[in-house]
């Protein structure tokens, strides 16, 4: 599969002689088809926005959001350096990271692709996504997990953290079964709780004593190849609730869905550029 995914992504450059081709000969379909695909796999997944959004807590906190990043196969460490650039000049009191660190990297390129976090100067707490830890995710998680600790990244996958009398709850990868919900009954209402995640559907299982003020997830890429009415099919959630990207009221508390640096599958993005996600709390 790596293979494959190798020779789509090297391969993917003959659209521009094709481009020239499909122009000599007059093919109106196959030009506007190239020119989407140039645009899908080229130019959108180079593009970060940075996000705002207030969020009603009851409590006053900021932090940068991003998850999904996906660094191996399709990404290298420059969207992380530029993600840390525009993090560094947010303001934030320290960055959050859902899940998804990588997707089938080399292993002995971990520290170079991760090397940009170091630069920031605010704490970094971190949980593990799926593709960090089931499939190759797994034969490489112990080494990621050392490379991010090395460099100063907290990792609080289900482990709780204390930031300015604010708690921050990671909880594990729910496709791997680690998602420790039960740890959410020593909480309540009176804590100012927020609990980070990679997967939305964790919220699925809290149970009616289970409050968090705010849940932060990723997991979604906001469908990546957002084409309107289709995108939403292929978002891996269960259904319950159709998790997509933004805030989100459900349950005992809000849940907000950040859609990611990076991709998987296919190294395209459409209608969907990578997006740090700056959140104030109130």
């Amino acid at each position: 599969m790596v293979e494959l995914k190798l020779f789509i992504y090297y391969a993917s450059w003959l659209v521009f002689p094709l481009l020239f081709w499909f122009s000599a000969k007059r093919y109106r379909v196959l030009i506007v088809l190239s020119l989407f695909f140039i645009y899908a796999r080229f130019i959108e997944p180079k593009i970060l926005l940075v996000h705002n959004y207030k969020i009603e807590t009851g409590f006053s906190a900021k932090y940068a959001l991003i998850a999904d990043l996906h660094l191996g196969i399709y990404n290298d460490a420059s969207i992380l350096k530029r993600a840390v650039e525009k993090i560094e000049k947010s303001d934030v009191e320290a960055l959050l990271i859902a899940g998804d660190l990588i997707y089938e990297p080399n292993p002995d390129t971990l520290k170079e692709l991760f090397t940009p976090l170091q630069e920031l100067t605010i704490p970094i707490y971190a949980v593990l996504g799926n593709h960090d830890c089931v499939g190759r995710g797994a034969s490489v998680r112990k080494k990621l997990e050392k490379v991010l600790t090395d460099l100063g990244v907290i990792i609080i996958s289900n482990k709780a953290i204390e930031l300015n009398s604010i708690t921050i709850l990671g909880l594990g990868s729910r496709w791997a079964r680690e998602d420790k919900i039960a740890l959410l009954d020593k909480y309540s209402k009176e804590d100012k709780l927020i609990v980070l995640t990679h997967n939305p559907d964790t919220t699925l299982d809290f149970k009616p004593n289970h409050y968090a003020d705010l849940t932060l997830a990723g997991h979604t890429h906001g469908g990546q190849i957002r084409i309107p009415y289709l995108y939403q099919k292929v978002i891996p959630v269960q259904g319950e609730v159709a998790w997509d990207r933004g805030l989100y009221k459900y349950k005992n508390g809000q849940v907000f869905i950040t859609t990611g640096l990076g991709s998987i599958g296919l190294p395209l993005r459409f209608l969907i550029p990578p997006t740090i996600d700056i959140l104030t709390l109130y």
